[in-house]
């Protein structure tokens, strides 16, 4: 898996996450949910793709 592949899949869980909060009504606004979801699902991707390239020489 490379480091492209941590980012699209870190986008999708995030705004997955963001979608489900919106529809479970812990936000009112289901656009600003998915989007700040996707922003840290790509932070998070980012930074597990970092460490991933971290440990392998």
């Amino acid at each position: 898996m490379g480091p492209g592949d941590r980012l699209v899949r870190g986008i999708l869980i995030g705004g997955a996450l963001g979608a489900f909060s919106a529809i479970f009504g812990l936000t009112e606004n289901m656009f600003i949910a998915v989007g700040m979801g996707a922003a840290a699902g790509f932070l998070a991707g980012l930074t597990h793709a970092m460490l991933d390239k971290k440990r392998k020489p």
